[in-house]
């Protein structure tokens, strides 16, 4: 049992790993954009075409994208004004509470994402100015919102994944703090 919860958990670390690699992609690919909106606005007199709608995009994707490392790896925004009760069988059991805590909120967050993701899909929902190739969809040129809002669904549940199975390692391990081991 120990040696598949090691397993899950260092699958679950370079997952984690991989994702942040595309959250920082995303930033780089945030500073691109910026770059080429200010230098087009101010020197071109020609902003970029959807621009801030793409760093929005792109914005949903860094945070999202952020989401399942950071609660896996507990790297979380905490205060420590009383550090002894993240040791021993205390901190086990506010680790345990927190994280649990934490699955539950995800879990109603991911539901009402993944139904404004279903209206958006129902009501048709479009960008108002990011274009898509016309192959892609028959109806619109312009991007449809249910993409997006999937994504941020899938993302919250797999954030809520890695939450239980943070979980699931730190009940394995009894009077263990919660931080994960590298």
């Amino acid at each position: 049992m120990k040696s598949l919860i090691n397993n899950l958990e260092r699958l679950a670390l370079r997952v984690s790993r991989f994702i942040s690699n595309l959250s920082g992609i995303a930033v780089l690919w945030i500073i691109a954009i910026t770059c080429v909106d200010v230098v087009g606005r101010y020197f071109f007199n020609s902003p970029l075409y959807a621009g801030s709608e793409m760093v929005q995009v792109s914005m949903a994707f860094v945070i999202f994208l952020s989401l399942p490392g950071l609660f896996f790896k507990n790297e979380n925004i905490i205060v420590d004004l009383f550090p002894f009760f993240k040791k021993g069988y205390v901190g086990w059991v506010m680790g345990g509470a927190f994280l649990a805590a934490t699955a539950y909120c995800l879990w109603i967050i991911a539901g009402k994402t993944y139904s404004y993701a279903k209206r958006s899909l129902e009501d048709g929902d479009t960008y108002e100015y990011i274009i898509l190739p016309g192959y892609a969809f028959d109806h619109s040129p312009f991007m449809p919102k249910y993409l997006i809002d999937t994504f941020m669904a899938v993302a919250v549940f797999f954030t809520f994944g890695m939450v239980v199975l943070r979980f699931f390692v730190l009940i394995s391990r009894p009077k263990s703090n919660s931080e994960p081991e590298e």
